[in-house]
């Protein structure tokens, strides 16, 4: 099943941030992320993520790297959710968590990966539903097996985001 990223816009449920080129490669926005949040566009919130303008992106130094703090993710378990980063100059899309060592780590190699994988999650499910063999564990067998195919190392980390969600589709919660 091919998928067309752009596709991913019918699934914002809000307004797109307007971001101009120049100004995110001189905070240190790669090329490639900077096209994405141009080309396709980058919604002020998309599911539990939160994105920011701008003018309140953050450069931060964490573990003697360079990231620029570009959103969070609200979470039942955080009050100030966990950031969502780019790290400098680089393509990775990197969030934080307080069960993990170190605090930050790559959640997918680029932002229209992030997009990608989302539009898989619901495109996947609306088709399954359609042909009604939907079940959570079919669901999440073909989720990992598509989401290895275009990204293995957002799965690596068995505590990261979307292998739980992955699990928590195999467990049935």
């Amino acid at each position: 099943m091919d998928y067309d990223i752009r596709e991913i816009r019918e699934y914002y449920d809000s307004e797109i941030r307007d971001y101009d080129f120049n100004e995110l490669v001189g905070l240190g926005v790669s090329r490639e992320n900077a096209d994405f949040m141009i080309d396709i566009g980058v919604p002020e919130e998309f599911d539990d993520f939160v994105f920011y303008e701008l003018n309140d992106f953050k450069k931060l130094l964490i573990g003697e790297v360079q990231f620029i703090k570009i959103g969070h993710k609200i979470s039942q378990y955080a009050s100030y959710g966990y950031g969502l980063y780019l790290k400098e100059g680089e393509d990775g899309l990197f969030t934080s968590s307080s069960f993990h060592h170190p605090l930050v780590y790559m959640l997918n190699k680029n932002l229209r990966t992030f997009f990608l994988f989302q539009l898989i999650r619901w495109e996947v499910s609306s088709e399954m539903r359609q042909r009604d063999i939907y079940t959570s564990y079919k669901y999440a067998i073909e989720l990992r097996k598509l989401y290895e195919q275009i990204d293995p190392a957002a799965l690596k980390d068995v505590e990261g985001y979307w292998s739980h969600l992955i699990e928590d589709y195999e467990t049935g919660l």
